[in-house]
């Protein structure tokens, strides 16, 4: 079937949205759709185009990619020296530390969040409004004025750790990464998403498993998550991404332990220790390992996204 008489035919049996099909006879209504398509398809290229542009300058030579004539395609495509720049630069290891930084970034942002959001829309307890109230607050509070606080907190913290065990707790490897883990273990939008969600999900069927004799860890066991599936992967996405990205505080946690470094505070480091000898090509390569995650991840999951983004306010 053509192109067009496919989208006709699809239009003939919309009903949901602005228009319907009968509003599409409207030549007026034509002339904004097709502006509509325009603008939509406008917005898809600007999107599309860095990500692009980045993956094929990478085998660009640099004259090629600093010329005052500007060249998308390169002349040609060595996939050799993708695999020589992950080897030279052991781009291995680091991606080890940003899966490790992300497992545990995702395990304590379900966990606590997910746990306290339960306390407060679910169990309400006294003091359940007070709580919610203060955590709730925090987020008019700019997250980089917390990090100096927290930091000078975790080094104490190390300090009273390593008299404690006798040892010095920076060695311990990736013990640096537990306050990152638990940093996103207490981070207040994560826990509105739950509260929010916990809160649309029937009352009786806690009544109903109470008197069934479940406890509160059994309700949030075998009830809670199994319905709150959606708002899960959705907090795991955010979670996922923020985690990889994140590079201030990981760079401050892992200054000794260098070779605990993620992805993104090992790119910074590369540059400036190396800035004499890492070509244009080799930077872009490097730029172009670590964005590839995230785009993947959002390609894969971009429809669970805005779904539950999009309805996580709404209450039945």
């Amino acid at each position: 079937m053509p192109g067009p008489v496919r989208i006709v035919a699809r239009l003939r049996t919309k009903t949901s949205g602005i228009w319907i099909f009968s509003d599409y006879k409207s030549v007026r209504n034509k002339i904004l759709y097709a502006f509509f398509i325009l603008f939509l398809a406008l917005v898809s290229v600007i999107a599309i185009f860095p990500p692009l542009w980045l993956f094929l300058s990478c085998f660009k030579t640099p004259e090629a990619v600093l010329a005052n004539h500007f060249v998308l395609f390169p002349e040609q495509f060595d996939l050799a020296s993708i695999g020589r720049v992950w080897q030279e630069f052991r781009f291995g290891r680091y991606y080890l530390n940003s899966f490790l930084l992300v497992i545990g970034a995702v395990v304590c942002s379900i966990g606590f969040n997910g746990l306290l959001a339960y306390a407060v829309a679910v169990l309400k307890p006294a003091g359940a409004k007070a709580i919610d109230l203060f955590v709730t607050a925090t987020l008019l509070i700019p997250a980089i004025i917390n990090i100096s606080p927290l930091y000078m907190n975790i080094i104490h913290s190390f300090s009273w750790l390593s008299d404690l065990l006798g040892t010095n707790v920076w060695g311990i490897p990736y013990f640096s990464y537990l306050p990152l883990w638990l940093v996103y273990g207490a981070n207040a939008y994560y826990y509105v998403l739950f509260k929010v969600y916990f809160q649309s999900i029937p009352r009786p069927l806690f009544e109903a498993a109470q008197i069934d004799g479940a406890n509160r860890i059994q309700m949030f066991r075998y009830i809670l998550i199994p319905l709150s599936l959606p708002i899960i992967a959705v907090v795991t996405i955010f979670t996922i991404n923020a985690a990889w990205s994140d590079f201030l505080l990981p760079s401050l946690m892992t200054q000794i332990t260098q070779t605990e470094q993620p992805i993104m505070v090992r790119l910074y480091n590369m540059y400036s220790d190396q800035m004499g000898e890492v070509t244009l090509q080799e930077k872009l390569m490097t730029i172009m390992f670590a964005v590839v995650p995230p785009i993947v991840l959002f390609a894969l999951f971009q429809k669970r996204i805005a779904a539950n983004v999009a309805t996580t306010g709404l209450r039945e």
